[in-house]
């Protein structure tokens, strides 16, 4: 079974934090098949990340509808791998990450798997008054969430995979939705996951909390 491996970013700001779930990918217990960052609407970041990877991580740029719904979709179509995994250009993987989320697929009914999410703090720990319950406003995982796996409606962006083939028979991210630069505009994995069910409905999304990433 081969994996491809997306990583969507846009701005310099984070290109530190994009080296680090990079690497973080890189040292996977299973290897991907390859990396693909997908870059939007950032010439400058694009070529900088071309020259420096060279020919050791695909380097792809979106120059269709701006955002991260259509950046997703570039990633896809450059895509080679039976699994498509994402992991957001702000986190870094558990070296299993990868491992406990592709596991699921050898039953075919499975159409997709998301994973864990885990805080990382700017300064270390958790305001006290921000409750765990709310861990979804800032896209963790947030306490009252399944302990184990389990299915669900949908799952998480920062931490997702699907069947490359699903998303090419039900259709991809939909560009009316999803987060514009600094513009959250959440929800397009939940209307793709809810687009998935509608159209094959004997097929099972599931969230497995081994497959942890730190966000």
């Amino acid at each position: 079974m081969k994996v491809s491996v997306i990583i969507c970013t846009y701005t310099m700001e984070r290109f530190k934090d994009l080296h680090e779930a990079i690497q973080s990918v890189m040292n996977q217990t299973y290897e991907p098949d390859e990396i693909i960052i997908a870059v939007d609407h950032n010439k400058e970041l694009f070529e900088r990340l071309k020259s420096e990877f060279l020919s050791s991580i695909k380097v792809v740029l979106n120059t269709n509808t701006p955002g991260l719904s259509e950046t997703r979709n570039v990633g896809i179509r450059a895509s080679q791998g039976d699994i498509v995994a994402f992991i957001d250009d702000d986190a870094v993987a558990e070296k299993d990450w990868l491992e406990n989320l592709l596991k699921h697929y050898s039953d075919p009914s499975v159409v997709a798997v998301g994973g864990k999410s885990i805080p990382l703090w700017n300064n270390g720990y958790r305001p006290g008054w921000f409750p765990e319950e709310l861990y979804w406003l800032i896209g963790n995982t947030y306490k009252g969430h399944p302990e184990v796996c389990t299915s669900v409606r949908n799952i998480a962006g920062c931490n997702m995979s699907f069947r490359r083939e699903v998303l090419h028979e039900v259709g991809l991210f939909s560009t009316a939705i999803g987060a514009r630069g600094e513009t959250f505009r959440g929800g397009e994995e939940a209307e793709l996951c809810v687009r998935m069910k509608h159209y094959l409905p004997n097929t099972a999304i599931l969230y497995e909390p081994d497959a942890v990433i730190h966000h």
